[in-house]
């Protein structure tokens, strides 16, 4: 088998790590960002752009130091264990970082996490899913499990405040909940 996995705000808590570098930078309340249920440039009315030069500037402070999520090294493990081929698909690119691959690389290795490829700038992770043959797609994008499962891949949503309304995706809210459905 071969899953899929998203990086930020899926096997690590990025926005949590994000909202203090928001919340000082753009001078907004820090409980307020830490309570909404939105996408980050959503979180601050921005657009795309504007939040690129927030992420250029900040992120490679930011990322190394986001936190994992529980349980992501040991179930990540035991499933390699049972031959489960681990690939991280995520949409980091150089328009938040200098070196996308590198400093996602030096996250995973630093903190003992498992993998067998890591494919970054993904704008499309339903193609490359498919390129890679991933039978199992896990993300906290609406957008990026919707656009996989159209292509008839199986796709689990990690849950976040940002998408607990979901009701037509299949959603997990741990990595003990993720072993058990690729182990079952």
């Amino acid at each position: 088998m071969k899953l899929g996995l998203d990086i930020d705000d899926t096997i690590c808590d990025t926005w949590e790590s994000v909202i203090p570098y928001m919340a000082k930078y753009y001078n907004i309340d820090y409980e307020y960002l830490k309570n909404l249920n939105k996408v980050y440039e959503e979180a601050l009315g921005i657009d795309f752009k504007e939040y690129c030069r927030f992420a250029k500037r900040f992120y490679g402070d930011i990322v190394p130091n986001a936190k994992l999520k529980n349980d992501v090294i040991e179930v990540l493990t035991n499933l390699r264990n049972h031959n489960v081929e681990i690939i991280f698909i995520t949409a980091r690119s150089n328009n938040g970082f200098d070196n996308p691959y590198k400093i996602t690389y030096d996250y995973l290795v630093n903190n003992n996490v498992p993998f067998d490829k890591l494919i970054v700038g993904c704008k499309d992770k339903a193609c490359v899913c498919i390129d890679n043959d991933i039978d199992l797609f896990i993300d906290d994008s609406i957008n990026n499990c919707m656009s996989v499962l159209d292509k008839g891949i199986d796709v689990l949503l990690f849950e976040t405040k940002a998408n607990k309304h979901v009701k037509e995706l299949k959603k997990v809210k741990n990595f003990k909940e993720i072993e058990n459905i690729v182990l079952r």
